[in-house]
């Protein structure tokens, strides 16, 4: 049976970019290895690759290690804080491939998470969880053993849950209305019911790059999360425009001024408390730059 180029590219486009996402946390990073993974198949003889969706998840796997090894420098030398580029559903984006991404479960909470591991754990752990290849794929794939793969899985998943990773959590009501009243507080200036949204532990990670005012370490407590934006919001309120959006598969926000995208929010949610556990804040503009298209 001839396999043409076309139809190979057609069938895993999506669920290439989806693996590059998960394990560089950059829509723009994604894309290029998606586009040089392509380009390198065309290249090659197609006929004789007995197995493309392998094939192809090898080839994005590695090139996507050979980025977080390259950007590990690059990462250390960010100002402040460092966050996930986040996907917003086609409504904002007008990109279909985009929205398969977002509509997914692929949690802003677990990106942001997946950076407390080393690349290999990221590797054995996204291949492992979104893909549900055994461990002996996984080690054929990475060239390791397979009781390798199996510790660096442990490990990964004993990282994530020392972070506070509780597991897939899908959408809910709660964390739409939780996003609803949190916008509002905060743009009634309503110090008393912001706090109340949040935990006592509750955490604010924004990431400017430099590029923006932004604060460079996170934000611990409610009461100071909530003095930080009764400090910040006011200079934003007069000219701003919010919408709700699905962001990575849940609700979150994003903030318009002058008709361009200025920021994002998203929230994490405590189970427990059914209160916002982490927001996080996402001003850097070439972070937003391919949701300006």
């Amino acid at each position: 049976m001839t396999v043409h180029m076309e139809d190979v590219y057609r069938e895993y486009k999506a669920l290439m970019f989806s693996l590059a996402y998960r394990m560089t946390g950059s829509v723009t990073e994604a894309e290029d290895i998606v586009q040089d993974t392509f380009l390198a198949l065309a290249g090659t003889d197609i006929q004789d690759i007995h197995h493309v969706k392998s094939y192809l998840c090898k080839a994005v796997t590695n090139r996507s290690l050979d980025l977080l090894k390259s950007a590990r420098w690059k990462r250390e030398q960010y100002v402040g804080e460092w966050l996930p580029e986040p996907m917003v559903d086609a409504s904002a984006t007008n990109d279909p491939l985009h929205t398969v991404i977002a509509e997914e479960s692929v949690s802003y909470g677990l990106l942001v998470l997946l950076e407390n591991l080393s690349p290999p754990e990221r590797a054995v752990y996204v291949l492992r969880t979104a893909l549900d290849y055994e461990y002996s794929e996984i080690a054929a794939m990475l060239e390791k053993t397979e009781a390798g793969c199996r510790k660096l899985f442990s490990r990964a998943g004993q990282k994530l849950k020392d972070a506070g990773y509780q597991g897939a959590v899908p959408q809910s009501n709660r964390s739409t209305r939780l996003v609803e009243q949190l916008m509002h507080a905060i743009s009634k200036s309503d110090a008393k019911a912001l706090i109340g949204l949040l935990t006592n532990d509750s955490v604010l990670i924004s990431d400017g790059g430099g590029k923006v005012k932004a604060a460079i370490r996170p934000i611990f407590s409610d009461e100071r999360i909530a003095a930080f934006w009764l400090g910040v919001w006011p200079r934003w309120d007069s000219h701003a425009t919010v919408q709700i959006r699905s962001i990575n598969g849940q609700d979150g926000v994003l903030v318009f001024s002058e008709g361009k995208l200025k920021m994002i929010l998203q929230i994490t949610v405590s189970e427990e408390e059914d209160r916002i556990k982490h927001v996080y804040m996402m001003v850097n503009p070439d972070k937003l730059a391919h949701l300006q298209k």
